[in-house]
C-alpha cells in the first residue's frame, strides 16, 4: 500500500470536508478527483461516497475504493483509510496489538494491525480508554467473518491504574477468546529519549507505549490474577537481563533504536520483526 496514491472522488461537500480536515490532522496526503475527470490507471486508493460511485463506470484492477455511506460510522471509516494507507487495503483484517502506558494523567497508546504500526493516542482518562479499545475492535471485527485477535501489552509502572484497567478490559471482553494480555515491565522507558523522528508528532507518553511494544511480558489470566502482582510474583520479565544497568549502557544504543522506531513507523518492517531485531542488541531496551 505505500506505493498507492491516495485520491478523493466526491460531490459530497460535507464528506470532502470532514474527510480533507481528517487526512490533514493525520498528516496524510492526498489528491482531489472531481467528478467526470479521467481517473488513474496506476496503482490507487480512492475515497468517496456510495452516491459518488454510481456515477464511476471503470473495470481498473489497479484502483480501490474505500466507500462511505451516510449511515456508516465516520470514525471507523477513517481508521480503515489510515490501515489501507498505512499498512495494505484488504476487505479484512486479523489482528489487532494495543501497547499501553499507563499514568495518572495520561494514557499513552500505540495500535498494530497484522503486526504493522496502524496509529497512536494520548487518552486522558480510564472510561475514554475503554471506549477507544471498544471501538477498534468494534471497526475491525465488523462483518470479518473470522474473530478478530487481539492482543493488549500493559506496562505496569503505576500497579493500581494497570489493575484497574485490565479489570474494565475482562469486563467488557469477558465472553471474547483470541483475547490476550500481557503486563510488560517499564523499567527505565520513560528514559529513553527519541527525538526527531522525521518530525512526527507523538506524544511522550505514546513513546513510552511504543518502546513497551517492543519488549515481552507475563501473559495475564484468571489464574496469575491480581494478587500475584501485588505480592510481586512477576519478577522474571523477559526485557531486562540486568536492572542495574546505568541509563548511559541504554542511552548507547539509542541511535540503533531511532532507527528502528523510524522503520516501525513507515511500515518497512513489522512489530515481530523490530522485536527480533532488538533482541540482538540488549542494550536498546
Amino acid at each position: 500500500m505505500r506505493n498507492k496514491i491516495l485520491y478523493v472522488y466526491t460531490e459530497n461537500l460535507n464528506f470532502f470536508y470532514r474527510i480533507n480536515n481528517e487526512l490533514n490532522r493525520l498528516n496524510i496526503k492526498f489528491k482531489i478527483l472531481n467528478i467526470g475527470a479521467k481517473l488513474p490507471f496506476h496503482s490507487s486508493l480512492i475515497l468517496t461516497t456510495s452516491e459518488d460511485l454510481q456515477q464511476y463506470r471503470n473495470s481498473n484492477k489497479n484502483l480501490n475504493f474505500l466507500i462511505y455511506s451516510k449511515d456508516d460510522n465516520f470514525n471507523h471509516y477513517i481508521l480503515k483509510v489510515i490501515a489501507a494507507y498505512r499498512i495494505e487495503y484488504k476487505n479484512f483484517y486479523s489482528e489487532l496489538t494495543f501497547s499501553i502506558d499507563p499514568g495518572t494523567k495520561h494514557i499513552g497508546m500505540v495500535v498494530f494491525l497484522d503486526d504493522y504500526y496502524l496509529n497512536s493516542q494520548t487518552i486522558y482518562d480510564e472510561k475514554a480508554f475503554i471506549m477507544v479499545i471498544r471501538d477498534y475492535v468494534d471497526c475491525f471485527q465488523k462483518n470479518n467473518p473470522k474473530l478478530l485477535k487481539v492482543n493488549l501489552k500493559f506496562g505496569r509502572g503505576i500497579l493500581q491504574i494497570t489493575i484497574n484497567l485490565i479489570k474494565e478490559i475482562y469486563q467488557v471482553f469477558n465472553n471474547r477468546s483470541h483475547l490476550n494480555l500481557y503486563l510488560i515491565d517499564e523499567s527505565k522507558s520513560s528514559k529513553i529519549k527519541i527525538q526527531d523522528i522525521k518530525k512526527r508528532i507523538m506524544t511522550k507518553h505514546e513513546v513510552s507505549a511504543l518502546i513497551l511494544a517492543f519488549r515481552n511480558g507475563i501473559e495475564m489470566n484468571y489464574a496469575n490474577n491480581f494478587e500475584n502482582i501485588r505480592q510481586n510474583k512477576f519478577q522474571k520479565l523477559n526485557t531486562m537481563d540486568n536492572k542495574e544497568r546505568h541509563i548511559e549502557e541504554v542511552n548507547d544504543s539509542v541511535i540503533d533504536l531511532r532507527n528502528i522506531i523510524e522503520k516501525v513507523l513507515n511500515n518497512e518492517i513489522s512489530l515481530s520483526k523490530s522485536i527480533e531485531m532488538l533482541k540482538e542488541d540488549k542494550n536498546c531496551l
